[in-house]
């Protein structure tokens, strides 16, 4: 019965009338064949009680062989009887001694009787006197033939037929009426059910469909309520249901739109403090290159003046010592103007800034760095070139300091619409997402600074990682900030 769940309320409906229906009928027709078998049985009692009644006033008339008494009395019984065909008197031996037919004895009706008692079927009446019933057919239709023993044959038998013509007519005509009232009942029953059935399942399909609206996000839709029973009930807690999805749904586009303003707001935000930075950046690293590094450089040149005129020689070694220690200054104030704001890469471009990076990376932890570099010179904007430099410090500083790495690979893949970079160490990695978001919450330009810079330029920062065999950085950026 699988099947069956899977239609829908009106199917369902019209299968429950018209199996009540098919029922019914099935019903009707057994009713018909009891009724059919009851008419039969009445039928043979009649002509039994018939044939007892003439038994009982016809024993003396056929001891005395009173032909002419017999032949009026079953005439007149006959003509009384609409059903009776024709009535037989036999004697003893079941010679007959009367019937009901005008001229002579009709053809193919047997004139004896089998007197066998193992061949005759009987029934007991009226007081253990017995009968027997037999059918033939008939120019005329199905007779039934009752034959009565008179004192158990002994004084002779009465042989009743009795046409089933007129009994047939009126059982068929009552079947006819009945079946005809029954096909009628049945067309108005599936008539009514049908509409019942519309009725019922419309205004369900139309919460059907309301609801699939509201979930493709249409709260603007209706049910219809067409009326207060049950149903309509239901169509006015769904309309009011609603109603106050389409209330909490205005509600969470004005705090949508309030938290996209915020979000820009906030991306914008973050995108001039990285501008500030950049800049304060650029500014502090002229400055020491500039400024602080002049001095310094003159300061090694009086050095070198004072060291000419100087005679005495611990006073000699005092200076030299004195410059030494200038000069490790010098280069050190170089290295921290060079990483905050590494000229090359405004004069040179990403690769070659890249590949400084890389060397000096590399020359100062002793890690083995492999790169592959596009061919040609990558047409970048400023904040691209900046953006993807600062990612691979930011990278390289955290090997330096977590990875544990002997191998580093980068890769620079550039195409029409897209730049990406990749940089992969064979390290310890990340052990767990917690560790990851500490190390976040540790450096606000660590791992989430690196993200931020890639999303604020419409591109984005995977960071894949696995325990004991390195982590891997993928960025991808669009050539065009449009």
């Amino acid at each position: 019965m699988k099947w069956f769940r899977h239609l829908s309320i009106y199917y369902k409906f019209n299968t429950i009338i018209i199996s009540m229906l098919v029922l019914n009928l099935v019903m009707g027709a057994v009713m018909i064949q009891t009724a059919s078998s009851l008419i039969e049985d009445q039928m043979e009692k009649r002509g039994a009680e018939l044939a007892s009644y003439i038994g009982v006033l016809s024993s003396n008339d056929i001891l005395l062989d009173d032909r002419y008494a017999l032949s009026d009395r079953i005439n007149k019984t006959k003509q009384n009887t609409d059903d009776v065909r024709y009535i037989i008197v036999a004697d003893s031996l079941g010679r007959i001694l009367a019937h009901t037919f005008n001229d002579r004895f009709p053809q193919g009706l047997p004139a004896m009787m089998l007197l066998q008692k193992h061949n005759v079927a009987t029934v007991g009446l009226f007081g253990g006197s017995k009968y027997h019933v037999s059918k033939y057919e008939s120019n005329e239709g199905l007779i039934r033939e009752v034959v009565l023993p008179i004192e158990n044959g002994d004084i002779g038998y009465v042989r009743i037929g009795l046409s089933e013509r007129q009994t047939e007519q009126i059982l068929d005509r009552r079947v006819k009426d009945f079946i005809v009232a029954i096909l009628l009942v049945c067309a108005l029953a599936a008539a009514g059910s049908t509409y019942m059935a519309f009725v019922m399942v419309r205004p369900l399909r139309c919460l059907t469909q309301a609801a699939e609206q509201i979930g493709h996000g249409n709260f603007s839709v209706q049910a219809e309520v067409a009326s207060q029973d049950e149903v309509g009930k239901l169509s006015l807690v769904f309309n009011d249901m609603v109603k106050k999805l389409q209330e909490k749904q205005t509600e969470n586009d004005i705090l949508v739109e309030e938290l996209r303003l915020k979000e820009a707001l906030r991306a914008e935000l973050i995108r001039k403090l990285f501008i500030i930075q950049e800049d304060e950046r650029k500014r502090l690293s002229r400055e020491l290159h500039d400024e602080t590094g002049q001095l310094l450089a003159s300061l090694l040149a009086y050095m070198k003046l004072l060291f000419s005129k100087l005679g005495d020689e611990s006073q000699k070694e005092l200076l030299l010592k004195a410059r030494d220690v200038a000069i490790h200054a010098l280069g050190s104030l170089r290295k921290i103007a060079v990483d905050l704001r590494p000229p090359v890469l405004d004069d040179l471009g990403l690769a070659a800034a890249m590949n400084k990076c890389i060397q000096t990376f590399g020359e100062e932890q002793g890690i083995n760095v492999h790169i592959v570099l596009p061919g040609g010179k990558a047409e970048l904007g400023s904040e691209i070139s900046l953006a993807l430099y600062r990612i691979l410090q930011e990278s390289l500083t955290n090997i330096a300091k977590h990875a544990d790495a002997a191998n580093v690979y980068i890769s620079l893949f550039d195409s029409s619409q897209h730049i990406r970079m990749i940089i992969r160490d064979d390290g310890v990695g990340i052990g767990c997402t917690n560790e990851r978001e500490a190390k976040q919450r540790k450096n606000n330009l660590g791992i989430y600074g690196m993200t931020e810079r890639a999303e604020l330029l419409g591109g984005n920062m995977i960071l894949e990682s696995v325990p004991g065999e390195g982590t891997t950085v993928y960025v991808t950026l669009p050539k065009n900030l449009g």
